[in-house]
């Protein structure tokens, strides 16, 4: 069930980014004004581990999981800090992005985008227009947008898929190549769609 939910959370900001759809993309909600002043009241990067966890627990879950129990009340009704963070969050210190959320497909990988978006339509639409504004906007950070690629977007919470040609892990060898062959498609990553 975890893996499910973690999979849709990763959809849906997947394909707030994605530059190419079958469809236009809807626009961006704009966060509740509630999750505004939230984020207006804190410097995040300046808060000390403390302030954050207790920002997290008092602000940023009960916002979220409103969104996602509105999104799915079955699947996120007990949502908490393992939704987003992982399992083994504590071990982990918290830290973002976690390697237990979908991993996403490169930031030039439109053929991947356009695949999770086809996949999971409403969770890519969710994750765009609610999860990725909101959850800027509470950590006091301007939204990432094709114009400010310096803003809070999808790769804040999920990692990336290897990149095609990408260096496999160790003990694993590469495919050998025919000659004048193109080259084969990297296997998905793992924990990828």
């Amino acid at each position: 069930m975890m893996k499910v939910s973690l999979a849709a959370l990763g959809l849906a900001c997947l394909f707030s980014n994605a530059a190419i759809a079958a469809e236009p993309a809807a626009a961006p909600a704009a966060p509740s004004p509630e999750a505004v002043a939230a984020g207006k009241k804190i410097d995040w990067e300046k808060m000390d581990v403390n302030a954050k966890k207790g920002y997290m627990k008092k602000t940023v879950l009960p916002t979220m999981k409103k969104l996602f129990v509105a999104f799915d009340k079955k699947r996120y009704s007990s949502m908490g800090c393992p939704t987003c963070h992982g399992k083994d969050a504590s071990e982990r210190k918290f830290k973002m992005p976690s390697p237990e959320l979908p991993k996403l497909p490169q930031p030039t990988d439109r053929a991947g985008f356009m695949a999770l978006q086809q996949k999971k339509p409403e969770a890519a639409k969710f994750m765009g227009t609610q999860v990725k504004p909101t959850i800027a906007a509470l950590l006091g950070k301007p939204e990432w947008q094709p114009s400010n690629p310096e803003g809070f977007g999808c790769y804040g919470c999920h990692t990336k898929m290897d990149a095609p040609g990408a260096t496999p892990p160790p003990g694993v060898a590469p495919a050998p190549a025919k000659p004048g062959a193109p080259a084969a498609a990297p296997a998905p990553a793992k924990g990828g769609w």
